[in-house]
């Protein structure tokens, strides 16, 4: 007589099907393993199949994560994050074609879980969460303030922005559509407003009270960031020698970034906006912690009230390979500085690199050094140089004074290090170009070919600080370059005898690769004999730039004019040239003329134009 099976067998035998039919997950890492300074893996799993599963991971400390999930193209998946609310569901996979769905969020240290729901045959195969920096985007709402690049926008910014951020700068009266925001959220990621510092303040309530009008005015966002407080160098005198007239200047300093202390606390531990956090640029001239004028607390009180420090660190270019890396070390060594003074800083401060890298205010200042491989070379620091472990995030300002492609390319570096944590350079071209020769003049005339319309038509010439005047470095006061960056030029007088030229070879091109050209120009006699004009009554640039033997994309390419700003007090308006081509062969030729076209004389003739900062890099698509 056969017995009958036992329940316990029954459930044995569903048991030993369902694993047939799901094999177990390969879980592949389930605690912290670094790939670089700023980014770590907490979880890797794959082959996820069952229709349910959890998986744990713990970041040591509060903190961004990174999660990937790459579905399969059947069923459908939904995975959450420990499950407290809808609000944690961090990818809804329906069955419409394998893709990877990513997410981030901000979470607390310590343990956590992932959830997974597999229905309808479907499967994850590969599951990787990711502690990474805070990836800051500045900003959404702040367009180039060359019109011709147009608006950087959702739209501009949804291919090589938007998908490798957690935070995005805004304007602190921006108003946008409710999807947007609802959107911007569902991803786990942060609006925060750029806001001022009320000059008119006078006690801690009343900065309180300015800083929290804006979270009460605009409650979809999530945080302010406060413009600007100032480190400057220090004294370098004795103590007790410090003139009356500082020490009175320090001591109303100190007392104001008290009261500025006393509403940051105020803001931390007020129940209305304990969800909300507060940035703090911090700027100036000192590359060191220098609390002579900030005074010893404040940036303490900063990590106490859990604030991040968005320390301003524009390392302009500079014009050898030595120069280079000193300037590069110089950067570490004030962030070594800062921690030994402060220890702990490192994990609330954000590193804001300077983006600007166009007119009227940039740093990308040397014609022969490639801008992108330079912002490189600064990130990869971050990624690999030891006095740069744990920086809680990354920042470029600001894509007002960005062209198009160095906006993008933001985002490309944050998905090579911020989030795929690799540590080699994201760019394989060297830092110094050898594209264009002699491209700002600096040797007169030399590497150039010249066609003069009539004797002394086309010289050499300097004009003091003209490199400050196109807009090659910010800041009204500051010192003229000690290299006289952008101080020289080549000058033409138009002649109805026949256009003036310059031209030269263009070498070692990659065919097939896209570049950019960049020019600036001005009329002479604005710069000498400076006068207030407007937009229509300024000299326009008269004459037209060829490139020969490249394949040119015209409808990238412009040339607009701008007012310099801020110096000097009656502006010189500049025409910015900008031209896209893709390279047929190894050379090519430029050839610039002051005529606008050929054998068609067109006046003003007699007015006299500059060139300079030609500079020729590959463009990034």
């Amino acid at each position: 007589m056969k017995q009958k099976p036992t329940i316990a067998a029954v459930l044995l035998l569903l048991w030993c099907c369902y694993r047939a039919g799901a094999a177990e997950p390969n879980v592949l890492a389930s605690s912290e393993k670094k790939l670089n300074n700023v980014v770590a893996t907490l979880l890797d799993v794959s082959g996820i199949s069952q229709p349910s599963s959890s998986f744990k991971f713990a970041r040591p400390r509060a903190g961004w994560i990174f999660a990937s999930a790459r579905c399969g193209a059947t069923g459908s998946v939904k995975i959450a994050l420990d499950r407290k609310s809808e609000g944690d569901t961090l990818v809804v996979h329906a069955s419409d074609g394998a893709r990877v769905d990513e997410a981030v969020r901000y979470v607390a240290g310590g343990e956590h879980q992932i959830h997974v729901d597999c229905a309808d045959g479907a499967t994850v195969e590969q599951l990787v969460v990711r502690a990474i920096p805070e990836l800051i985007h500045c900003g959404l709402g702040f367009n180039s303030a060359i019109k011709s690049y147009g608006l950087y926008d959702m739209e501009f910014l949804k291919k090589d922005v938007l998908p490798n951020i957690t935070t995005t700068i805004v304007p602190n009266n921006i108003e946008l559509p409710q999807s947007v925001i609802d959107d911007w959220h569902r991803q786990g990621k942060r609006f925060v407003a750029e806001v001022g510092i009320n000059a008119q303040a006078k006690t801690a309530d009343e900065h309180f009270a300015f800083w929290a009008a804006f979270l009460d005015r605009a409650p979809f966002l999530d945080g302010i960031i406060i413009n600007e407080f100032i480190v400057n160098n220090p004294s370098n005198r004795p103590a007790g020698t410090v003139s009356p007239e500082r020490q009175k200047r320090i001591d109303e300093e100190q007392s104001r970034h008290r009261d500025c202390e006393a509403a940051i606390k105020r803001m931390h531990n007020d129940d209305r906006y304990r969800n909300k956090t507060v940035y703090a640029y911090v700027g100036g001239s000192g590359k060191k912690l220098n609390q002579e004028m900030i005074g010893p607390t404040f940036v303490r009180s900063l990590i106490d009230s859990d604030c991040r420090i968005a320390l301003e660190r524009y390392i302009f270019e500079v014009s050898n390979e030595q120069a280079s890396q000193d300037a590069l070390q110089t950067f570490v060594d004030g962030i070594a500085d800062w921690e030994a003074k402060e220890p702990g800083v490192k994990q609330h401060m954000v590193v804001a690199f300077g983006l600007f890298s166009m007119p009227p205010g940039g740093i990308n200042k040397q014609p022969n050094v490639d801008y992108h491989v330079w912002m490189d070379q600064q990130m990869n620091l971050v990624a690999n140089d030891p006095q740069l472990a744990g920086l809680a995030g990354v920042e470029w300002w600001t894509s007002i004074l960005a062209d198009e492609e160095t906006v993008r390319f933001v985002g490309k570096l944050y998905r090579h290090y911020g989030i795929e944590g690799k540590t080699e350079m994201l760019t394989r071209d060297p830092l110094f170009l050898a594209h264009i020769q002699n491209a700002d003049f600096e040797q007169g005339l030399a590497g150039w070919t010249l066609q003069p319309a009539e004797e002394g038509a086309i010289a050499a010439k300097s004009f003091p600080r003209y490199g400050r005047i196109e807009g090659r470095y910010m800041g009204l006061g500051r010192p003229a370059d000690p290299e006289h960056i952008g101080d020289t030029f080549l000058w033409m007088k138009r002649s109805a005898n026949g256009p003036n030229t310059f031209s030269q070879t263009i070498k070692n091109l990659e065919p097939g690769r896209l570049y950019s050209l960049k020019m600036l120009t001005c009329d002479y006699q604005d710069l000498v004999n400076p006068q207030k004009k407007t937009e229509g009554e300024a000299q326009k640039f008269q004459g037209r730039v060829t490139l020969a033997g490249v394949e040119l994309d015209e409808k990238r390419s412009f040339s607009e004019i701008y007012p310099s700003s801020p110096e000097p007090p009656i502006p010189v308006w500049i025409t910015y040239h900008w031209k896209i081509f893709r390279a047929k062969a190894a050379t090519a030729k430029l050839t610039v003329s002051d005529w606008p076209s050929e054998g068609k004389p067109d006046g003003p003739f007699g007015q006299e134009q500059t060139f300079n900062f030609l500079e020729l890099q590959p463009y990034h698509e």
